[in-house]
């Protein structure tokens, strides 16, 4: 709690360095009023969800996260994992790809943790973790969001087997049109 408070005890003299993590009252106030609409919110989510699995279900080289039966989860997002060998191509030039088709996808793990600045000095001496990288180099999120349509979720699933199924060809275009997007 005090280093929310930027170390602040209540003293005024900050014990360590902190932060200002408090909340604003005008984030308190929306916060409040949403807190009704977050189950119904969560289970949209699990709704589009479960559409994308039946789109993507059947298409090569993407899998999706799992969650554990008995838990629950929001899906703030939405994960797919690449293999690149049976999809046709990278997750970097999938997202490029579906770049290309007006659709937003985010990279969100990477780099790792262990490979970021502030947390290298506690990764592990030989500073491999091979299942993180494997990972953080196949994931892309999809788009999601409270109230996605049924027909915005089926456009995605759509363009992603497009995709799949030019990846040759489109492999090829984007290594002539824009090398820095093709790793």
């Amino acid at each position: 709690r005090i280093g929310r408070e930027y170390g602040n005890d209540g003293h005024y003299a900050s014990l360590f360095a902190g932060i200002n993590a408090r909340m604003p009252e005008l984030s308190a106030l929306l916060g409040l009023h949403s807190l009704p609409l977050l189950d119904r919110a969560a289970l949209h989510r699990n709704e589009v969800v479960t559409l994308y699995r039946k789109g993507l279900g059947e298409l090569p080289g993407i899998r999706v996260q799992e969650v554990r039966a008995g838990n629950r989860n929001s899906y703030r997002e939405f994960a797919i994992f690449v293999d690149s060998d049976a999809f046709g191509m990278t997750r970097d030039d999938l997202a490029a790809a579906l770049t290309a088709e007006n659709i937003d996808t985010r990279r969100y793990y990477e780099p790792p943790v262990h490979r970021q600045t502030a947390y290298r000095k506690y990764a592990p001496l030989n500073g491999q973790l091979a299942n993180t990288v494997m990972l953080s180099s196949s994931s892309l999120a999809l788009p999601i969001w409270s109230h996605m349509d049924t027909e915005t979720v089926a456009d995605i699933c759509q363009a992603l087997e497009r995709i799949h199924h030019s990846a040759g060809e489109l492999r090829l275009l984007l290594q002539t049109r824009a090398p820095a997007l093709v790793t």
